[in-house]
Formats: structure tokens, C-alpha cells, sequence
């Protein structure tokens, strides 16, 4: 069977040759995303700030009683000392005035210079702070700044920018790649911690020749004696797991890579099953004279299965000699394009395994079995006198079971869209995603039926519009809508996608935008350029002449929970586990604001109660958060901090408009002690009637100026709670995918078209033997082609208008979806030219071959 299908390879190489770039670049796409991926897996996050410790026990973000657990720690045997670190977000200004972002999206922190010793922090220029007025920056950031020890530096910190002398200059053994430190005086950094529980990590230190796994089941022991069996919001960690408490709210590059390549990788794979399957089916489809010979001399069903399968693996085994090199090339670029733009850090090392190659072979060697099982299966079925007896091999049928599984893939999607439309189901996520696939596999199972009805309803019409070639050519796709659907199913599913991942973004915007001019009450809205506003930007702000009211949103995070009315408000922290009568608790996203500038401020679009009575012990929930806790105005709910304690609040008022914004909404000032980060999103301004907006607006320009990172008359209020995780790799990786996947299914159409084509040789002997002109026959083929690229293009239309019209209704209000019209336009206009030079430039060759051939054209349509 081998020598067989080798022997039949052989004589079938123009037949396989589209199948083996098919394959080829299938595996440059998949390799490159699970090189990547391996490598993600396998890159560690370093320790950094809590290098030299033994054991870590991080908050998350704060250690609950850290006093008592301190002295805990202090009477171990095995530990030489504990130490506190108290951080909170401070930034450093350059010279221009411009806030100082640490690099790969880490923080950027000011700590106690006591807790210098948890990263073996070591002065290498100046001094320890000595005065309130001192600091001592890492190396990295003084480089940075461009200063030294006796140099001044601008920090803008939880207190508002303030200057400070540069003590002294300290490095840890190892550079840091992920933050920038600040170490003040205890004092100082006690003060600007500004929190009830301002101890972030306790770092131990063992003694010399302690075993560290000994020291670590110590201090487990004391945090189980002193927070119970039940444990507390805080870990242990040694060794590798320090870099998970360090950076526990901050993605670190590898899981950033991780799940970017994640999404990569199975579109990649999803394009490559569409591309390598529709290719080799194709394939198999024009020898089914062949087959349907082999059949008539007494081959069987199972014989010609297995031959086909042989000659797909071995065309798969082929491909693998170049696709893997080649994925493993565009690996290595990848990896350097990620590094030059600072998406990731110069230590993250590409890590090519034995894994990701195999894998990727493994998965192209079975995706061509399923592809080239599907098509012998179909070939292999064909009576052997019919097939040569029809002048030309006949029409496959679509299997019901197919026809079956197509519905019922398109059925659901509609489900799943009509739930998008109503709001039942969240469109984002990668909902919209997900669904355009879906509805891609459904077109992809019905590619022949939608093809002849598309036939029926865009070519017969056009039909009697065009002139004589372009009549006959819509006749030819009419009659050949397997050719047809092979073509199309491709550019449906390039177009498809290209217009859904370039959309969405722009709907959900779009949307976000609407929903704050819906929300937003404010004449002026100041953002943050950096990591946040200090709060005393709002307090000037409401100052200003001509202001009526103004506040910072603060984000915080939380539990909510439903609290028993007959327990006191006060009964926070002190309240015993056993009578916790928590009927439902949902983790939730929260907003602080000043209660009184609320109704200013704000239209929440209250259904019951009122904004206006909210104070210090009352709280205002959006309407999933009622429901999900069954609460109603007047009843009590809980909050759980991230610090530890809880707070009881009442329930003043219930609100519409909480998507996007938040799932409650607590007055500033019983919330900002529990705030792990007490810097402002946003600061909302509205003036007074009468006043002048202008000069208010010039007021509060003024103001930025003084604190570096607020950015006035920044248009609307940015989501409070959402977190920007890492945008530049998000954006660039899109990026990257949609010119991967567009370029493979160019060339795969344009490899796809050659094949057809060129398998059209006797049909283009007969139209010269019955008089056509080598020009007629060549505008004929660009007919089909432009009209081949109508009929993909439509379909697409009504793909993606499936996708995003229901998202567009959802979150914006209307049917008419943001476009990016350019690129759209773009792709649009290329995808027929590149199919009109396709088939004329295979069609003019065909049409030599059949003439240079012996005998002629007759000797070619015989």
C-alpha cells in the first residue's frame, strides 16, 4: 500500500503540491504559536524585591493582624528576624514634568528602608534617610532619572508630588527588570502607607545552616495557630513561589505571552483545519476518474481509504521537513519583535523543546487524516460506471449527516446570539469571537447547499446582466459548487474574522463611551496618565471657583455578602464566624466616591430608593448585585476588604446602570482605609449653573500641572475597576494574528485557485476547439474569479453582521455597528485582484500546456 501510494504521489505531484503548501504553512503558524507557548510555560518569573528572604508571608494585599503575627515569626528558633515591608504606589517625575512608569507594566512603590534587607538591597552611593525629607532610590531608577546621591527627585505619591534629596543609591544582587523602588524613612513610610493594616509582606530571615523547608513549615504553623484552619488572605512562599507573592496583582510577562499565544494558537489551528481541509479535499475531488478506474479493476472501498491516507502522511511528513524550521524562524522573529517593543523583558529567553515541534506535527498529521479521510470516503463511494462514463468527474453530494450537524451548529450560534442581543449573555470575553467561529464552522459544513443557493440568489440574476464571458462563467460556478465552496469557505473565514477582531474592539467602545455620557452628570473629567491621582487632587478641585461639586472615583475590591437584619451595623470585624448567616456572596468590583457630590455627579439611573441618602453606613448596589444577593432597599450586606476586616453596610438605593461601572457604590470615607492602592481613576467636576466652564476648565489644567500623571479635559471617565492589564501585547498580537492568518489564507486561495484551474486544462482545449479566443477564455476566469470573491465576500457580510449587530444592540442601543472601514475597504478590494491574477496567470499556462501538447488541443480533450 505504501509503494502504492508512493507510486500514485509520484504521478499525482501537481495534485499533493497544493496540498503540501497547504500543510507547510498550516505548520510555520502552529509551530511559531507552540514554540512561543513552550516557552511561556517554561519561563520563570525572578525574584526581585523579596530575593533575600527564606519565607515570605504575602497580603493580598494586606497581612491582618501583622503585629501579632510579626512577633510570632520573631520567636521562631530557626528565624534570625522578620520583616515588615509597608509599600504603597509612588512615582517618580522626569525632568519634563512626565510620570516615570516603571517597565513591563510593574509597579513602581516606596517602602520602609528597613525592608531593604528582604531584597539584600546594598547602598552603593550615599547613605541610609535619615530625615523625612530623604529617600534612597534603586539603581535602575536613579539611571533612569539620571541623579545621584545629593540630587533632588520629584516622587508623586498617595500625599501629592513632593521633593525629596536623594540620600543614596542601592542595588540588589540582581538588577530589578519589573519595578522601581523607593525606601524612606520608617516614619515616612508609615505615614504615606496611610492604612489601617499598612503591612503588605513579612519577610524571614533564617538562621545560618536553617534547613528553608524546616523555617517554612514553622511559620505555616504559626499562621494556622494564629488565623485558624481556615487560613487568612495571605501565602507562604519560598524559593520560586517569592516572585508569585511579590508581583500577586501584577501579570507577570510569561502569563501575559501565555494567554495571548493561547488565543493564537487555536485560531491559528482553527484557520490551518479549514485551509489543509478544504485543500486536500479538493485534491482527492479531481481524481475521482482515477479512483473510480482503480474501483472498476477490482480495488476496494478500504484499499483506496488507505492509499489516500499514505499519500497524506506522507505529504504531511514532507511538509514537516520545511513548516518546522520555518515555524521555529517566525518563533525567533516574533520573539525579537516582543522584545523591541518592550513587551517583554530582555530576560525572557526563547525555549525551543522537543514538545512544541512534535505536537505540531502530530496535530497537522491529524488534521490531514480527518481531511483526507472525509474526501477518500466520499471518493471512495463513487459507482466506478458512473464515474467513467461521465465525460467529467461527477458533482459530490453533501451527506444528510453533514447537512444535520450544519443546522444544528447554526441553530445554536443564533441561540447564543439572540441571548447577546437581549443582554441575557455577556457579549465580551471573546464571545463575539468565539461565535464568528462558530458560525464559520456551521457556513463551512454547508459550504455546497450555501454556495448553490447563493448561486440561485447573486449569479443567476447577474446572470443575463453581463456580458458573454461573465454569463458563462456564473454558469460554470453555478454547476460547480463544490469548486466554488472551496474557494469561498476560506475567504469566509479570513473576512469573517478579520472584520469581527477588528470591530469588536471599536463596539465595545463605543459602547463604553455611551454608557458614561448616559452615566455621567460632570462637566470635566480628569484622568490618570499614570498609575492614579492622589487625592488631594480632588479636594483643590472642589475648591475652584465656579465648582459645585466634585470627587474621585476610588476602585476597590471586595467580597459582598448578605448581612442578617438583626445584626448591629458596627458588627464589623468583631463578628463571630458561627452566626455569619451569609446567604450569597459574590466577589465583587467597587467604587468610593464623596456621598454628597453623588447626586451631582452621577445618573445611575435609580429604580429604588435614592443616591441622595447616601452616607457612611449606607451603600448603593447595582442591580446584578441585588439580585444575585436578593436584597432590597433597606436590607444590610456586607462587605469583606482585601485587608482582612468587614464592614456592614444598609442598603440606601438600587441602580441601572452598573455595567461597566461597578457592582456597588460605598461613600469615600469608610472605604479609602482599606483601599489596597489609594490613588483616584478619575476625578469628576461639574460646575455651577452660571459659572464659566472655561475658566473652571483652565482651573483644572493648572492644577494637572502640579500633579504629574492627572491629565484635565481627558474626554470621558474610564471604567473605574477595570484593570489595563497589558494593552501593548494585546494590540500587537492581534496585530500579528490578523496578518498571519490573512497572509496564509492569501496564499492557500491563491494555491487553492491554481489547483482549480490548472485541473481545467481539457475544459479550455474544448472552449479553443469551439472557436474561443485565448482573451475570451481568460476574461471568462476573471469573471468567475470576481464573481467567486462576491459571493465569499457576501457571505462574510452576513457572518459578521450576525456577530455584530447583536453586540452593537447590546451595549450600544443600536443595529448599525462601528466599522473600521479602512482596513475592511482594503481587504475588500485586494481579495478580487489577487484572485483575478491568480487564475489568469494559472489559466494562460493551462491554455499553452493543452496547445503544446502532442496532438494539439484535440490530443488534450481526448
Amino acid at each position: 500500500m505504501i509503494r502504492l501510494a508512493w507510486r500514485t504521489l509520484s504521478g499525482r505531484r501537481a495534485g499533493w503540491a497544493a496540498g503540501f503548501v497547504a500543510l507547510v504553512l498550516a505548520l510555520v503558524m502552529t509551530t511559531a504559536c507552540a514554540v512561543l507557548l513552550e516557552s511561556s510555560t517554561r519561563a520563570a518569573s525572578p525574584t526581585e524585591r523579596y530575593a533575600g528572604t527564606d519565607v515570605v508571608v504575602g497580603g493580598q494585599p494586606f497581612v491582618p493582624r501583622a503585629q501579632a503575627l510579626l512577633t510570632a515569626l520573631n520567636a521562631l528558633p530557626s528565624a534570625e528576624r522578620a520583616v515588615p515591608e509597608l509599600s504603597f504606589p509612588t512615582t517618580a517625575v522626569d525632568a519634563s514634568g512626565d510620570p516615570v512608569d516603571a517597565p513591563w507594566d510593574g509597579p513602581s512603590l516606596g517602602h520602609s528602608w528597613e525592608s531593604a534587607a528582604l531584597g539584600s538591597f546594598a547602598l552603593r552611593q550615599g547613605r541610609a534617610p535619615a530625615d523625612d525629607a530623604e529617600v534612597v532610590l534603586d539603581g535602575t531608577l536613579a539611571g533612569r532619572l539620571g541623579v545621584g546621591a545629593g540630587d533632588s527627585v520629584r516622587l508623586a505619591g498617595p500625599d501629592g508630588p513632593r521633593t525629596y534629596r536623594v540620600c543614596g543609591v542601592a542595588d540588589p544582587p540582581r538588577p530589578l527588570d519589573r519595578q522601581y523602588a523607593v525606601f524612606h524613612t520608617p516614619r515616612q513610610a508609615e505615614r504615606l502607607a496611610g492604612s489601617a493594616q499598612p503591612v503588605r509582606a513579612i519577610g524571614v530571615l533564617a538562621k545560618p545552616g536553617t534547613d528553608p523547608a524546616a523555617l517554612r513549615r514553622q511559620v505555616e504553623q504559626r499562621v494556622t495557630a494564629l488565623y485558624g484552619e481556615a487560613g487568612a488572605p495571605v501565602v507562604v512562599a519560598s524559593g520560586a513561589g517569592r516572585a508569585g507573592a511579590e508581583f500577586w496583582n501584577v501579570p507577570s510577562p510569561a502569563s501575559v505571552l501565555s494567554s495571548l499565544v493561547g488565543t493564537f494558537g487555536a485560531l491559528s489551528l482553527f484557520v490551518a483545519g479549514f485551509v489543509v481541509s478544504g485543500t486536500l479535499s479538493l485534491a482527492v475531488a479531481g481524481r475521482l476518474t482515477e479512483i473510480g478506474l482503480l474501483r472498476a479493476v477490482a480495488a476496494t472501498k478500504g484499499q483506496v481509504r488507505r492509499m489516500i491516507a499514505v499519500e497524506a502522511l506522507l505529504v504531511t511528513a514532507a511538509a514537516a521537513l520545511v513548516g518546522v524550521p520555518g515555524g521555529i524562524g517566525v518563533a525567533l522573529l516574533l520573539h525579537r519583535v516582543l522584545l523591541d517593543g518592550e513587551v517583554l523583558p530582555p530576560s525572557f529567553d526563547l525555549s525551543v523543546g522537543p514538545v512544541a515541534p512534535w505536537l505540531t506535527v502530530v496535530l497537522a498529521a491529524v488534521v490531514a487524516q480527518f481531511a483526507s479521510f472525509a474526501a477518500a470516503r466520499r471518493a471512495s463511494r463513487v459507482r466506478p460506471v458512473e464515474v467513467l462514463r461521465e465525460s467529467a468527474a461527477p458533482e459530490p453530494r453533501t451527506g444528510w449527516r453533514r447537512v444535520l450537524l450544519g443546522v444544528c451548529v447554526l441553530a445554536g450560534a443564533g441561540v447564543c446570539l439572540g441571548a447577546v442581543a437581549s443582554g441575557r449573555l455577556d457579549g465580551g470575553g471573546g464571545t463575539a469571537e468565539s461565535m464568528v467561529l462558530v458560525l464559520i464552522l456551521g457556513v463551512a459544513l454547508l459550504a455546497p447547499l450555501i454556495c448553490r443557493a447563493a448561486g440561485a440568489v447573486l449569479l443567476a440574476p447577474a446572470q443575463s446582466l453581463l456580458p458573454g464571458e461573465g454569463a458563462l462563467a456564473a454558469r460554470n460556478l453555478r454547476r460547480q459548487n463544490a469548486r466554488l465552496a472551496s474557494v469561498v469557505t476560506p475567504l469566509v473565514l479570513a473576512v469573517s474574522l478579520t472584520g469581527t477582531l477588528l470591530c469588536v474592539p471599536l463596539i465595545t467602545a463605543d459602547g463604553a463611551q455611551r454608557a458614561e455620557r448616559q452615566r455621567v452628570l460632570a462637566d470635566h473629567v480628569v484622568t490618570s496618565a499614570g498609575p492614579g491621582i492622589a487625592p488631594g487632587f480632588a479636594e483643590r478641585a472642589g475648591r475652584l471657583p465656579g465648582v459645585v461639586a466634585a470627587s474621585g472615583q476610588l476602585s476597590l475590591d471586595g467580597e459582598l455578602s448578605r448581612a442578617d437584619t438583626d445584626t448591629d451595623a458596627d458588627a464589623d470585624a468583631d463578628a463571630d464566624a458561627d452566626a455569619d448567616d451569609t446567604e450569597a456572596l459574590i466577589g465583587a468590583g467597587l467604587v468610593a466616591m464623596r456621598a454628597d457630590a453623588v447626586p451631582e455627579l452621577l445618573d445611575l439611573g435609580v429604580r429604588a430608593g435614592s443616591v441622595a441618602r447616601l452616607g457612611a453606613g449606607s451603600v448603593a448596589l447595582g442591580d446584578s448585585a441585588a439580585r444575585n444577593l436578593d436584597v432590597a432597599v433597606g436590607d444590610r450586606v456586607r462587605v469583606d476588604w482585601d485587608d482582612g476586616t468587614r464592614d456592614t453596610f444598609r442598603v440606601a438605593a438600587v441602580y441601572s446602570r452598573d455595567q461597566g461601572f461597578a457592582d456597588a457604590l460605598l461613600p469615600i470615607a469608610p472605604a479609602a482605609r482599606h483601599a489596597a492602592d489609594p490613588l483616584l481613576d478619575t476625578v469628576l467636576v461639574r460646575v455651577a449653573a452660571g459659572a464659566d466652564r472655561d475658566s473652571v476648565g483652565r482651573g483644572l489644567e493648572a492644577l494637572a500641572a502640579e500633579f504629574p500623571g492627572a491629565r484635565a479635559g481627558g474626554g470621558d471617565a474610564q471604567n473605574p475597576g477595570s484593570a489595563s492589564g497589558s494593552t501593548e501585547a494585546a494590540g500587537l498580537f492581534v496585530l500579528l494574528l490578523l496578518i498571519m492568518i490573512n497572509a496564509f489564507t492569501a496564499i492557500a486561495v491563491v494555491n487553492t485557485l491554481g489547483m482549480a484551474t490548472a485541473s481545467r486544462r481539457r475544459e479550455f482545449a474544448l472552449l479553443r476547439l469551439a472557436g474561443a479566443q485565448p482573451a475570451q477564455v481568460l476574461r471568462m476566469l476573471a469573471w468567475e474569479a470576481v464573481l467567486t470573491c462576491v459571493v465569499a465576500l457576501s457571505l462574510a457580510t452576513l457572518v459578521c453582521a450576525a456577530v455584530l449587530m447583536p453586540l452593537s444592540t447590546a451595549l450600544t442601543g443600536s443595529a448599525v455597528p462601528a466599522l473600521a472601514a479602512g482596513p475592511l475597504t482594503a481587504l475588500a478590494v485586494g481579495t478580487p485582484v489577487v484572485a483575478v491574477l491568480t487564475v489568469v496567470l494559472v489559466g494562460r499556462t493551462a491554455m499553452r500546456r493543452a496547445s503544446g501538447a502532442p496532438g494539439g488541443l484535440a490530443g488534450a480533450v481526448s
